[in-house]
């Protein structure tokens, strides 16, 4: 009876079409799950979030995908099915179709550029594994520079031509035409920047016309390296605020002690450490030290007495910290590495900015050899000293001996009969000698690391781009311009520049760049070759930051707790994480037809799109 009535109700409908009907409904459910699926991975991916956890089903992606079908119970049961597509393979092909997707985009935006700059710098990951950033410097059709990352590649060894194959496989595998590459930074290290062997040397030979710069912020942080290797007071300084960061820190309680010897109407700060690879915070790290110094003197009087916190070693390094803080020679040094550091890290988040230019850089390189020529002056240091001293008598601080012996030059090396001029506090001339060679130092090193040949060349056609948009008259010659510019033309078009930025004011490359922009399509036909020196310009990279910037995207992906995560899998999520605004943008659908139709059983399974 039951068939009977079931056969009635089904009318005329054939069983075929029902049976069709019910496959094409799970296979609309199985491409809603899909499409939840791949949006769920971008989601993750963007954020940098992991997807597994201890087994396939107790990860933060299962979890989400449970959470977003809480109330589709089709697509739910789909996804604590058995065979849900959700495998972790099935998860590395997703990622590496979004990475592709990425790669394939920057590409596409790259093509339309004439010229390619490249910045390059390793670094090793948790796992001790050696990786390798490359970024891509190009100009677009709206004359803007950008500089991508590409993506991180995991070298056999450090030599430089490893890392040169690196290179020619990544303009290869992304075709990416090599020849069209004019300019290239890299830091100090040999395999990276030596004239014979290095990447650099090599990169020549292959590209003639191209130019190597020495990364301006890690030529900086050479010049403070170097003052902190030679001169013993700013050593000495440096340790201490390593050394007290290191005490305080690596304790709570410590650190809880510290925080509650503030006073009510005082602000409580904490003590930073010098992290070598970060070339803004030795500035900030001396002035928390300067401003918190009387509660840090405290801190370690309290400390290199109690024997219920610290173990021998440790009290005896408290005592030793101790026994330097109670110093005026301590403050007196603190005081002197931030009136050196603090224009020196100005600078360096000015060489960071994505605008920096050659130019530019040059100019804050001047500004700041005579901030650092200014402080060697007597009254500059008679200032600190009073410093020193009024904290001295307010902190009960050890000052030298105003009555120690004072060396007098023999007769026999003077070469005069008038007397000589001693100094009443020995040690005052010791301090005043060292900050002296301390500044000495510094701006012998910002005029020897900073007189780069390729510099000074790529600061000359910027010059050249601005005096022309000016009105002025421009030498083509010392530019050292590429075959590709035809200079009679460049000579004429540079002659008509001033005619179109007239009303507008035009200080840096970029701003003669963003006029010829705005130009109707048909008159900004004129100035082609302009416009090549103009990308020329702008696709000159002085700075490897953006490299050191995805070295922050790779601590952040891989952790200690995702150690073992593969080279291709680490490169598609840190492609996904940094270039967001990329990956929001690709076509979910695109991406979901290319996985369906890449196996017949997926086309079963999910049907057509």
């Amino acid at each position: 009876m039951d068939s009977v009535q079931r056969h009635a109700a089904l009318g005329n409908v054939p069983i075929n079409a029902l049976l069709s009907n019910a496959l094409a409904e799970q296979q609309g459910t199985a491409r809603h799950v899909l499409e939840l699926l791949f949006r769920s991975i971008r989601f993750l991916g963007s954020k940098g979030m992991p997807f597994r956890g201890d087994t396939t089903r107790d990860g933060i992606l299962y979890e989400l995908m449970l959470e977003r079908t809480y109330d589709l119970p089709k697509e739910r049961e789909w996804v604590m099915r058995r065979d849900n597509w959700m495998s972790n393979t099935i998860q590395s092909e997703i990622i590496q179709q979004f990475a592709h997707a990425i790669q394939r985009d920057i590409v596409a935006r790259s093509s339309e550029s004439r010229f390619y700059g490249l910045t390059a710098d390793g670094t090793t990951d948790v796992s001790t594994t050696e990786q390798f950033s490359c970024n891509l410097q190009f100009v677009d059709s709206s004359l803007e520079s950008h500089c991508l990352f590409l993506g991180f590649y995991n070298a056999q060894d450090s030599t430089g031509q490893t890392l040169f194959s690196c290179i020619k496989d990544v303009f290869l595998r992304l075709n990416i035409p090599i020849e069209r590459l004019v300019a290239y930074c890299f830091d100090g290290a040999s395999n990276m920047s030596g004239c014979f062997s290095g990447v650099q040397a090599r990169l020549k030979e292959l590209c003639p016309q191209s130019m190597y710069v020495h990364c301006n912020n890690h030529a900086l942080d050479l010049v403070l390296q170097e003052v902190a290797c030679e001169v013993t007071l700013v050593a000495d300084t440096l340790n201490f605020v390593r050394g007290v960061a290191t005490v305080i820190g690596e304790s709570p309680k410590r650190k809880q002690l510290f925080e509650s010897l503030f006073g009510c109407d005082e602000v409580a700060v904490n003590i930073l450490g010098l992290c070598p690879t970060r070339w803004c915070v030795r500035a900030t790290a001396i002035k928390r030290v300067c401003f918190s110094y009387s509660t840090l003197l405290a801190t370690l009087n309290l400390l290199k007495d109690d024997k219920k916190l610290l173990r021998g070693d440790s009290r005896s390094k408290i005592g030793g910290l101790w026994n330097q803080a109670r110093k005026g020679r301590t403050f007196f040094g603190l005081l002197c590495c931030q009136a050196l550091f603090e224009p020196c890290e100005a600078v360096a988040r000015g060489l960071q900015s994505s605008k920096a230019s050659a130019l530019g850089a040059l100019e804050c390189a001047n500004v700041l050899k005579d901030r650092i020529a200014a402080l060697r002056d007597d009254d500059i240091v008679e200032e600190m000293v009073h410093k020193v001293e009024a904290c001295a008598s307010e902190m009960d601080l050890k000052m030298p001996d105003t009555t120690a012996r004072v060396s007098r030059t023999p007769g026999r090396f003077r070469q005069t009969t008038e007397p000589e001029a001693v100094a009443h506090n020995a040690a005052t001339v010791i301090w005043r000698h060292q900050f002296y060679q301390a500044v000495d130092l510094v701006s012998a090193e910002l005029k020897r690391r900073f007189d780069q040949e390729s510099m000074t060349l790529a600061a000359s056609r910027e010059r050249a781009v601005i005096v022309a948009a000016g009105g002025g008259t421009v030498d083509l010659e010392p530019l050292q311009l590429p075959k590709e510019l035809d200079k009679d033309r460049l000579n004429l078009q540079l002659k008509m520049l001033c005619d179109v930025t007239r009303e507008s004011q035009c200080s840096t490359v970029r701003d003669v760049a963003s006029c010829l922009s705005k130009l109707h399509p048909q008159t900004r036909a004129l100035f082609t070759e302009a416009e090549k020196l103009i990308q020329l310009c702008l696709c000159l990279p002085i700075s490897v930051a953006s490299s050191e910037r995805s070295f922050s995207n790779l601590r952040r992906l891989k952790t200690w707790l995702r150690s073992t995560m593969t080279q291709k899998r680490l490169t598609h999520l840190s492609l996904m994480n940094v270039h967001t605004d990329i990956l929001n943008a690709l076509d979910i659908h695109s991406l979901m037809r290319d996985f369906i139709y890449s196996a017949p059983e997926r086309q079963a399974t999910f049907g057509v799109i």
